[in-house]
Order: C-alpha cells, then structure tokens, then sequence
C-alpha cells in the first residue's frame, strides 16, 4: 500500500493532537495540584471521591451540631458552678447569723448581703447562651425566673431539649430551673429569699431553717453538675471520634482526586520532550512548500 504525504500529514497532525491533549492535561494537574477535574478523567474514582466527600459534609456538620451542643452545656456547668458557691457563700453567711451574740443591727446588715446574693444568684439562674435562656426548658426565649413580690417565681416548663450525638441517636442537654428532688435552683433561690427575710426580721428560727435545707440544695445542684458533666464527656467522646473520621476521610478523598506533583512533573517533563521530538521529525519528513507536493 502507498503512504501518501496526505496519510503522514493526516498522523502527525493526529499525534501531535493527542501529544499537546496530554501535556495539557498534565500542565493543569501540576497548576491545580489535582488529578481528578472532570468526570471522563476517571469515572470510577470520581464516583468514590463524590460518596466520600458527602460523608465528610455530614461529619463536618454533625461536628457543628455538636460544639453548639457543648457550648450549651459549658454555659449550663459554669452557671450551676456560680450558682452553687454563691449557696455555700450563703449557707457560710447563715453560719454567722446563727450566733446568739449577733445584734439587730448586725442581722440587718447581713440581710443586705443576702438580697445582694439573691440578686447575684438570679442573674446566674437567668444565664443565656446567646439569645436563649439555659434553664427554661423548652421556652427558650422565656426569662426563667423573676420576682413577684417577696416569692421568686419560674416561668419556663420542665421538658427536655434533645440533641443529636449521633446518627439516630439524640440525648437531652438542658437542665431546667426545677429539676431536681427538692425542686432544683427555683427552690434555691426562694429558700435564699427566706434567710433574707429571716435576717431582716432577726427570725433566728428562719435561720436555722435555711441551714436545714442547704443539704437538699446542694443535692440538687450537685446532682445537675454531675448529669452536664457525664453529658459533656459523651459529647467530647463523640467529637473525637468524628474528627478522626473526618481526617480520614480527607486522606481518602486526597488520595483518589490530588496528583502526585513529583510524579506528574516528571510525565509532565517527558511529553514535553516528546512533544517537542514530534514536531522537529515532523518538519523533516513533512513537504514544506506546494511544490514539494507537485514534484
């Protein structure tokens, strides 16, 4: 069969077609540092990369949802921190009123204290994260507890609020201003209430009430903290576990759709060369003027 100069135009062209597709295709891989660009470039990783990237956008999220979570129960452990050492502080203030040697004067002054610790203690008991009360239950956006008269009232409800900690798998983060046996921090605060009144009203008898009742308070209290607490180590666990997964997940996807840059320059390189081969045989054996074809 005879080659014509129109069959070896026809197949330099064609090679030198494919020989510029491929170093163009490794030059924007070097440019891009990724192997995968396009569907066509490989059909079956990209599928992969495709179900592995929606994992890790639903880790991603799900660790989200989780540091809000725990951003809600820190406020709440901090709070019930404050709150139980402004009791103690109060239960100490009892202590000292309790003695027979205080004088009417001496009562009153401490009764001063105590309305200054009811009002520290509801400021606590009111703590927000945002915009949002902690201990409302679900009537987030209700402020707890507020005074009405000499009685400390609640005005939030006892549900729960629950948060996902894993797929399928939700647990109750809030702990609500009654929580507890003896009625939590709404009983706290009125029983505080009483020793201010106890004090201003030199009511001895009130007094030692109050230092009665500050084992039932801070067994509430007590019992809160410990249930944010083992709360907080779930999230915590469940956090370091999705972030482990997630950085897996990136080497995975890293893996199947980044290029290897020592690699690709390298091929990269070669075509280059053979590329530029291509072209130099070529303007050797191709005609360079119509006279060349007509000879």
């Amino acid at each position: 069969m005879r080659v014509t100069d129109r069959m070896i135009v026809n197949h330099t062209v064609d090679q030198l077609g494919r020989g510029r597709s491929r170093l163009g295709q490794l030059q924007v891989q070097v440019a891009t540092g990724r192997r995968l660009l396009r569907p066509s470039d490989d059909p079956a990783d990209v599928e992969r990369a495709l179900a592995l990237t929606s994992e890790l956008r639903t880790v991603e999220n799900q660790v989200e949802n989780l540091n809000t979570t725990r951003d809600w129960l820190s406020t709440t452990d901090q709070a019930l921190a404050r709150f139980r050492d402004l009791m103690i502080t109060a239960r100490n203030l009892a202590l000292r009123a309790a003695n027979e040697t205080n004088s009417p004067n001496e009562l009153a002054g401490m009764a001063g204290q105590a309305g200054e610790m009811l009002e520290n203690a509801l400021a606590v008991a009111n703590a927000r994260m945002g915009d949002y009360y902690v201990f409302s239950g679900q009537k987030i956006d209700v402020k707890p507890f507020t005074r009405d008269g000499d009685t400390v009232v609640y005005n939030g409800d006892n549900q729960v609020i629950e948060h996902m900690v894993e797929i399928g798998q939700t647990m109750p983060i809030n702990i609500t201003g009654v929580e507890g046996r003896n009625g939590g921090i709404l009983n706290a605060l009125n029983e505080l209430n009483l020793l201010r009144e106890a004090l201003a009203d030199g009511n001895r008898a009130g007094i030692q009430r109050f230092l009665e009742r500050t084992q039932e308070i801070d067994e509430d209290l007590a019992a809160a903290q410990s249930t944010v607490g083992a709360r907080l180590q779930r999230i915590d666990t469940s956090m370091e576990r999705l972030q482990r997964r997630a950085v897996e997940l990136k080497s995975m996807i890293s893996r199947l759709v980044d290029a290897n840059l020592a690699e690709t320059i390298s091929e990269m390189t070669a075509e280059q060369r053979a590329y530029q081969m291509t072209l130099a045989a070529s303007g050797r054996m191709l005609p360079r003027s119509l006279l060349d074809y007509l000879r």
